[in-house]
């Protein structure tokens, strides 16, 4: 009795692995939502991947002649690639597909291709890439199943080419289509092709990507540019009596902050120190420059400025002592501004500070006469809370 049972089971096995295996064909909607920054651009990003296009064991031809096209052959909005399949004895392996993206807020277009590959089985027989029905991609071939699937992924290569930080996206919609046993149309045209398909789903996915900039994090200074800044504090003599002649002066400097994310983070922090020598007697807070050669410990060598830097928020002035840390939350939903910044070809969204250096009135023959000297240090910290 108990190898009866064996063998009962042994026999129910065996009938349950010579049942037919069929996939029905169908849509595919998928979202891919992928961040990465500039400086370290991913080897490849899949979007799809072996996706099936069906298969039937019972019927080998039946879905083995599936293949994918485009919605236009010349707009890349969603896709640009041939509309109707065409038999081809060569075709690139993986091919690509031109796509346009688009940057959420500053609406910047970039076109980028997305490379598809397609695999192909027929009778458990790996069939030549070079003739299968191909709506103009190809590639390697799998004997799994009686069908076709269907890889497409973005590469460095096209990852890299994003010009600036920002959420770029972008849709590629593509139709699965079953060759027929006779074609209408002409199938050896790339510019005709086999007209009487059959479509039998939308493939659609939609790409979103988060890219930043942080390589490129900087204190923005139009004035200067590439070059280093030299600011003269725009001193003014007001003539008098020699002991009652007086200076005084103010210099506006602007100043653009950028995260290296197109100004989304919400929340800045910043630093106004000088060189930190000695400045005896000096008001608290305020920042100095030196008699070049001369003596850092007397006041008469030495000439003393304040800040006042303009909330990005509020738009009021407002005075930055030296040393101390001045933070601003909710930048990213203020008032921004689109700079080029240097060496770059694309605008950004940047956090704008500018700021003015002031010379409190002095008596003239109260400093030793000379040339002054003095640095100013601006440490920017972008957060996000």
């Amino acid at each position: 009795m108990k190898s009866r049972f064996l063998a009962c089971l042994a026999l129910i096995c065996l009938m349950a692995g010579a049942q037919a295996a069929s996939l029905t064909p169908s849509g595919r909607n998928t979202s891919v939502a992928v961040s990465f920054d500039r400086m370290s651009v991913p080897a490849q990003l899949p979007i799809w991947t072996n996706e099936n296009g069906g298969y039937d064991t019972n019927d080998a031809p039946k879905w083995g002649r599936n293949t994918l096209v485009c919605q236009s052959r010349t707009s890349n909005q969603y896709g640009a690639c041939l509309t109707f399949p065409v038999w081809l004895e060569a075709s690139p392996a993986p091919y690509p597909v031109p796509v346009l993206f688009t940057e959420s807020t500053t609406k910047q277009t970039l076109v980028l291709n997305v490379y598809m590959t397609k695999r192909r089985s027929l009778n458990n027989v790996v069939v030549a890439t070079n003739l299968v029905p191909l709506n103009a991609f190809g590639g390697a071939v799998t004997p799994r199943g009686d069908g076709t699937d269907y890889s497409a992924y973005v590469p460095s290569s096209e990852l890299s080419k994003f010009p600036a930080a920002g959420t770029w996206s972008g849709t590629l919609k593509m139709s699965l289509m079953q060759w027929p046993v006779t074609c209408t149309g002409n199938s050896q045209n790339v510019n005709v092709g086999c007209t009487n398909v059959i479509k039998l789903a939308d493939w659609i996915a939609s790409m979103t990507f988060k890219v930043t900039d942080y390589g490129n994090q900087q204190i923005y200074l139009p004035e200067f540019g590439n070059a280093a800044a030299n600011v003269d504090l725009g001193l003014k003599i007001f003539p008098g009596a020699r002991a009652t002649t007086t200076v005084s002066g103010s210099r506006s400097l602007d100043m653009c902050l950028y995260d290296g994310n197109n100004s989304d983070s919400n929340r800045v922090s910043l630093i106004f120190q000088d060189e930190g020598s000695a400045a005896p007697s000096r008001a608290t807070g305020l920042f100095s420059l030196y008699l070049i050669g001369g003596n850092k410990n007397l006041a008469q060598d030495r000439l003393d400025y304040s800040i006042e830097v303009i909330n990005p928020l509020t738009k009021a002035r407002q005075a930055v002592q030296n040393g101390t840390e001045v933070i601003w939350s909710g930048t990213n939903k203020g008032v921004l501004r689109r700079v080029v910044l240097p060496g770059q070809r694309n605008s950004v969204l940047c956090v704008p500070a500018p700021m003015e250096l002031i010379t409190p009135s002095f008596t003239l023959s109260s400093k030793t006469a000379g040339r002054y000297r003095g640095t100013l240090r601006i440490i920017y910290t972008p957060t996000t809370q």
